[in-house]
């Protein structure tokens, strides 16, 4: 992976205390080839724009420990352009751990049945990807660690807007 550029997660993260929510903008996310303009156009204010990648790897994290015991809800709200390809057959995975030693669950997303042009919250079933926090995790390292991932097919695929990624703490 050496040879890939990254887009380092210089943006702020924002936290809302009502619910307990986190929001990641694009330049908040570490977004790999993501400082090469032939793959992605980031800018500060907008969201990324996938131009073209073989290798789709978005990641985040909460940057502060989370509570044991409670379950929370990630997201990312994400828009297909009129011109966006290579997603047919291509299954995307949502992947989040707890702490860097942490083991990951997954949840697959079929971006081929998203609408064009409207921004659209992912994944759409089930309400979101739910991932609880262990209350007996044997470490104090509680950060969610997550992404959005299609690293396996080796296929191009463009044409994709991300507008942010959120975390939610959930009250059940």
């Amino acid at each position: 992976m050496a040879n890939k550029a990254h887009h380092s997660s210089s943006g702020q993260i924002q936290k809302l205390k009502d619910p307990m929510r986190w929001v990641l903008k694009p330049n908040a996310l570490n977004i790999v080839w993501g400082n090469d303009n032939r793959y992605w156009k980031i800018n500060e204010e907008g969201p990324a724009e996938l131009v073209q990648v073989c290798w789709l790897e978005v990641t985040g994290s909460t940057n502060e420990n989370l509570t044991k015991g409670k379950n929370y809800e990630i997201n990312f709200v994400v828009e297909m352009k009129d011109e966006g390809f290579g997603w047919n057959g291509c299954p995307i995975f949502i992947m989040a751990k707890i702490g860097k030693k942490g083991k990951y669950k997954w949840d697959k997303v079929n971006f081929s049945d998203l609408p064009k042009n409207v921004k659209t919250q992912i994944p759409i079933s089930n309400g979101g990807f739910v991932f609880k926090v262990p209350q007996d995790l044997g470490s104090d390292d509680t950060v969610l660690h997550f992404g959005l991932y299609e690293v396996w097919t080796g296929r191009w695929k463009g044409g994709f807007l991300i507008h942010e990624a959120q975390v939610k703490e959930l009250p059940y």
